[in-house]
């Protein structure tokens, strides 16, 4: 017998085996499969060598013929346990573990395929039906080894069907690399039929195995350095392949939702180790519990934990374990911290069986409900309307440019000096043909997260511009529509083309137009911004800067934009009637006017309000031009709009 293929088999398994072992893959399922498979590789390589070994190099005595037939049944009984090995590695490594647990005919097929080769190797004890030595200990074939050629060949059409069957959910070079497995074993089992002094089929079988561990069963392109979890690709990959399959699992999200505040405290390096740190305590209370899963890390402070154990009490136990945890100050070597955590638990396909609607979920469930500090469960909150709306966003903006659910409300804004209203501003609302009508407040966040907001925007100028030129503005007494634009929008490169267009399409004046932005919009990026709000001012479209005093107010860049108008935040309105706050607000609006600004103040809502601000006057030095706010109209609808304003001049 020629071993050295044996030999090789040895140190190519040993490496497999030592790779692994320093690459940490202890943990998880699959990784038990994959040991599994290897150490049965093992032991049916070490029977083949010991039993060629005796044949041709020991002593022809009784005692080595009994221990030859005990390593030639361990080489069978091994090498038929490679396929039962291989076939739920094979399920586990391509997320069908579930198929291979319930499925009967899957069970039938593995259990079948294992009894009739392990009673057909029994029956050889009895009478040489597979194999016997000769009294020169010679190896001797016997008929009823085609009963393992047969089974062999069945099961491994089965698994080759299995892996086509899946193709759509496994990546390409992992379904490349475990059907390689087939042919090249089969080619060592046709060598070692023809040449059977040449024990090369168990080499052969271990270079996919190398093979495999050295392509797909990289641990360090799984694993993020920085966290010790899985990389938010392999996350995405796993729940897809989750939602594709309809995997039955417990997902529960662990939000940290102060990470930016940790980071910035404890800086990058000490942040980086406290990531790590959360990761080992998540994997240490999960074994505590019993719970066999994957932690995932999506960034931005949001963990993931994916368990196929149906026990929701278990699940239910982790999280309260960590919140429990986190009650406490945490301690990251000298820095003392508090986390700010929020969980949620909830199961797939049953809770969710969409993965956008799952993404947008996990992304924002902080959020949904942030006054919830306990472990959220899904299903308990799943019938509110807010928590409905806000979970699905996504596909409730889609729906809503698909299918025109989008339309335009109108405020009326009064002039001090005119007294009358000379203007109006331009909201958007979305009204659900499942949900009704739902706030910007919720929408336009998820829309500017997503990439929606762009489409949004269009919709709202390609709107605004057609009520302006199908409404007689003169004869409403509207001067012109005040029109929100968007950090998005300001940043856009054709901004300038895309309005001229719409201009020219509804034959609109400059004049009729004043565009609202936000100081934090034009801070965003402040070369395109600056260009595209010159260029249309340069045309003759007026500009209000919107919100000024709702943070932090640069009256330096207050002064560098080409705006006219200076609208003043709700929290003036609401501390006029502390006598310090007041003298604030006449000083904010004498340096405006001092600017050449005109001022509007928002939210005005009560009579007392009005009566204070038009108390001030207004002139070129002191006093508000503009009032807008709940006290004299809310946003109304187009028809409504109009109908209001009419009046308005009527009287």
């Amino acid at each position: 017998m020629i071993l050295y293929f044996d030999i090789c088999t040895f140190i190519i398994l040993i490496l497999v085996l030592g790779s692994c072992l320093l690459k940490k893959m202890f943990l998880g399922r699959t990784n038990m499969l994959f040991y599994c498979v290897i150490m049965v590789m093992f032991f049916a390589t070490l029977g083949d060598i010991m039993a060629g070994y005796i044949q041709d190099y020991a002593v022809k005595t009784n005692a080595n013929r009994s221990a030859e037939y005990l390593w030639e049944y361990l080489y069978f009984f091994m090498h038929n346990m490679l396929l039962v090995a291989y076939l739920p590695f094979v399920y586990s490594n391509i997320g069908m573990w579930h198929e291979f647990k319930r499925n009967r005919r899957v069970l039938l097929i593995w259990s079948g395929y294992m009894t009739v080769n392990n009673l057909a190797l029994f029956s050889n004890i009895f009478y040489p039906t597979i194999f016997r030595f000769d009294e020169h200990l010679r190896y001797v074939r016997c008929r009823g080894l085609i009963i393992f050629y047969i089974t062999g060949a069945f099961m491994i059409a089965y698994q080759i069907w299995t892996l086509l069957k899946y193709k759509e959910i496994i990546r390409k070079d992992k379904l490349v690399v475990m059907l390689l497995l087939y042919p090249i074993a089969l080619l060592g089992i046709i060598l070692q039929i023809f040449f059977a002094n040449i024990l090369i089929e168990m080499f052969m079988i271990s270079t996919t195995m190398l093979l495999f561990s050295l392509i797909i069963r990289r641990e360090e392109e799984l694993l993020d350095p920085l966290t010790g979890a899985k990389k938010y690709s392999v996350a995405r990959d796993s729940l897809k392949s989750i939602i594709n399959t309809g995997a039955p699992v417990y997902i529960l999200l662990i939000r940290l939702v102060n990470y930016a505040n940790i980071r910035l405290y404890l800086g990058e390096e000490l942040f980086n180790m406290f990531l790590r740190i959360q990761s080992g305590k998540f994997r240490a209370f999960a074994r505590y519990n019993a719970l066999h899963g994957e932690l995932y890390y999506l960034e931005d402070g949001l963990y993931t934990f994916v368990t196929e154990n149906q026990d929701y009490d278990a699940v239910k136990k982790l999280g309260v374990q960590i919140k429990n945890h986190y009650a406490e100050t945490f301690q990251v070597e000298s820095f003392s911290i508090n986390i700010d955590a929020r969980q949620c638990i909830f199961r797939c396909p049953d809770d969710i069986n969409n993965y956008n609607t799952l993404y947008t979920f996990a992304t924002s469930f902080h959020m949904i409900l942030p006054e919830v500090k306990d472990v959220m469960n899904y299903p308990d909150y799943v019938e509110d309307r807010d928590f409905k709306i806000k979970s699905e966003l996504n596909d409730i903006i889609d729906r809503a440019l698909n299918h025109g659910a989008f339309e335009m409300f109108y405020q009326p804004i009064y002039s001090i000096l005119e007294r009358r209203f000379v203007a109006a501003e331009a909201f958007i609302r979305l009204r659900d043909e499942v949900y009704g009508l739902v706030a910007p407040s919720m929408f336009i966040a998820a829309a500017e997260i997503n990439g929606t907001i762009h489409a949004i925007g269009d919709f709202v100028l390609e709107d605004v511009f057609r009520f302006i030129s199908v409404t007689d503005f003169e004869s409403l007494g509207l001067e012109c529509i005040q029109v929100n634009m968007s950090t998005s929008q300001c940043i856009e490169i054709n901004l300038v083309d895309k309005i001229s267009t719409l201009m020219d399409k509804y034959h609109i004046i400059p004049e009729r137009i004043n565009f609202e932005i936000t100081e934090s919009a034009v801070d965003f990026d402040p070369d395109v911004v600056d260009q595209n709000i010159n260029r249309l001012h340069g045309m003759g479209i007026h500009f209000a800067l919107d919100d000024y005093g709702t943070g932090y107010s640069n009256v330096k860049r207050v002064t560098t934009l080409p705006v006219d108008i200076v609208k003043l935040d709700k929290t003036f309105v609401d501390g006029v009637d502390d006598p310090q706050m007041w003298i604030m607000v006449q000083d904010t609006i004498k340096m405006l006017k001092q600017m050449g600004k005109k001022v509007l103040v928002e939210g005005v809502e009560e009579e007392k309000v009005v009566r204070k601000f038009m108390d001030l006057g207004a002139d070129y030095i002191q006093g508000c031009e503009y009032l807008q706010g709940y006290y004299f109209c809310r946003p109304l609808p187009e028809r409504d709009f109009i109908e209001f304003m009419q009046e308005q001049v009527g009287e």
